[in-house]
């Protein structure tokens, strides 16, 4: 009889189900306070959260403004140097500086041309916020704004033609710029005192640069997407999400690319987790996918949402969150139906299992995601009539 006991006690073992059940998360309910009239995005310096807006004036000038926890403002700065500038992208430097950039129709001072390199093949797509600029806005305006509000230096570089800028990423002494420049996609690297690189164009208008990443090692990561050959690899959908490494001479040293078959995929969100973000559309159905990659570029989790492909990600304190525009009932989440499309952001564990949702009634697309030491997850975020609030992930 001890013997049979014996024998049946691995098989007993062996019955356990290998997995536990998932856990079901009930949605929260967030925060949502005023943002600054007009913001257009944000970032976090000295716990004070700083945003800027492009003024519809004579001259065209920005206004920044930085907000304390008490939504109280703390600073406002105007750039205005009596001619046209535009800003379209925000970052933070690691001693708290603000660095925006855009287009401009400042004069050089001094010589500031550069010789370009890359492929020039562009096609018949057309970007719609070039026709809103002047032409002359032809330089890459570069501005630094210190965590106190001074203006502490202005660059520019003259291009060939109005550029658009999509993300800029600053280090302690360098800084990378991407966009798009005659529809052709580029790489801009500088240090932080305004010394530009070359202009490095990386593929046609068949491709897209959304979100780069400035490397301690003066690389660059780049999320975006493309319907062409990148450094040898080619198209395996109808438009792949692009994530490739860039040396710091501008050469492409890596590229992985997401693909559905007969659908269109875009990365809209990353980081330097190497999380990332962007829409999954086949025919009529669109997801909002998020992945998670090692440094070596091989996916660690991945998951789908049903959503609109508005997205924004976040990697800190050890977790991992979505911000997103959900279209209807996600996996393991209770309490949320949505009967049009509205903002919830997920948190995530370390291996890609949901451990929070929330939801923020009212808002509709995210702009930002940024972490605060004081107040956690802080975000951005424009409602349906194009309002823009700030919301946390901690109910009032």
């Amino acid at each position: 009889m001890r013997r049979v006991l014996l024998l049946l006690l691995p098989l007993t073992l062996i019955a356990v189900p290998a997995t536990a059940a998932p856990k079901i998360i009930k949605v929260g309910l967030g925060s949502i306070y005023s943002a600054p009239i007009g913001s257009e995005s944000m970032v976090i310096s000295n716990k004070n959260s700083v945003f800027f807006r492009n003024l519809n004036n004579l001259s065209s000038d920005i206004e920044v403004v930085a907000l304390d926890q008490g939504q109280n403002q703390v600073w406002s700065a105007l750039i205005d140097s009596g001619v046209d500038e535009i800003a379209m992208a925000i970052s933070l430097d690691p001693l708290g500086n603000i660095w925006l950039s855009g287009a401009s129709a400042l004069q050089r001072q001094g010589e500031s041309s550069t010789s370009t390199t890359g492929i020039d093949n562009p096609d018949n797509v057309s970007l719609d916020d070039v026709s809103e600029l002047r032409p002359d806005m032809s330089n890459i305006g570069l501005w630094k704004i210190s965590p106190a509000g001074e203006l502490l230096a202005t660059y520019q570089l003259e291009v060939p033609s109005i550029p658009i800028i999509s993300s800029i990423s600053v280090t302690h002494s360098s800084l990378s710029i991407v966009g798009a420049i005659d529809l052709k996609p580029f790489l801009l690297t500088s240090s932080t005192s305004g010394v530009f690189g070359k202009v490095a164009y990386l593929g046609t208008a068949k491709s897209e640069l959304n979100i780069v990443v400035r490397n301690p090692d003066a690389s660059s990561t780049i999320y975006g997407s493309s319907s062409e050959t990148i450094a040898g690899k080619k198209v395996a959908g109808l438009r792949d999400g692009l994530l490739m490494k860039v040396s710091k001479t501008g050469s492409i040293t890596s590229v992985l690319r997401s693909s559905a078959t007969s659908g269109l995929r875009s990365w809209l969100s990353g980081d330097s987790s190497f999380l990332t973000s962007g829409p999954v559309i086949v025919g009529n159905k669109i997801e909002t996918a998020i992945t998670k990659f090692t440094s070596k570029l091989l996916p660690v989790w991945t998951l789908r949402l049903p959503g609109s492909g508005a997205s924004q990600t976040l990697s800190a304190n050890g977790n991992s969150y979505l911000a997103f525009t959900s279209r209807g009932a996600i996996p393991g989440i209770t309490g949320w139906k949505p009967t049009k499309p509205s903002l919830i952001v997920l948190t995530f564990d370390s291996k890609g299992a949901i451990k929070a949702a929330t939801a923020l009634p009212g808002l509709v697309k995210p702009l930002t995601l940024q972490y605060s030491s004081t107040r956690g997850v802080i975000g951005l975020a424009s409602a349906s009539d194009g309002t823009v609030s700030i919301f946390t992930l901690v109910s009032r």
